[in-house]
């Protein structure tokens, strides 16, 4: 099997296990390769060594809500929401905003785009010209 189709049947498995990669400074990179976990280990595990999951996050999420007297209703989503609200308000561009999200520009623009239409025309009204 040539390189090249190897890095794709890669690429494919990837993509069909719902995997998400994001890229790591290079000041990292030389720590990761001395690390003593296998290459596809995660990166971040739990206390018992299993990688984080959705259900993971659940009870701690909850915990730390109940512990900042927030309404019950907040999850991860509604947290992830907010900090992604918070970085698109604060001016941070698009791409860097779906990076650290670890979604698309287009998603991003599609459900917060009018958070930077409305921070450009609030921006313009401030304008003495």
């Amino acid at each position: 099997m040539t390189k090249a189709k190897e890095e794709q049947d890669s690429d494919d498995r990837r993509l069909r296990s719902n995997e998400r990669n994001a890229p790591s400074p290079r000041v990292t990179h030389g720590w990761a390769s001395r690390s003593s976990k296998l290459p596809a280990a995660p990166l971040f595990c739990r206390s018992n060594g299993k990688a984080w999951d959705k259900d993971a996050w659940k009870y701690p999420i909850k915990d730390a809500v109940k512990a900042a007297e927030l309404p019950d209703e907040v999850t991860c989503y509604t947290i992830r929401h907010s900090v992604i609200t918070d970085l698109i308000h604060s001016g941070l561009d698009t791409l860097t905003v779906a990076q650290l999200s670890g979604t698309s520009v287009l998603m991003i623009e599609r459900h917060y785009g009018h958070l930077t239409r409305d921070h450009a025309r609030e921006a313009l009204a401030r304008l003495r010209l």
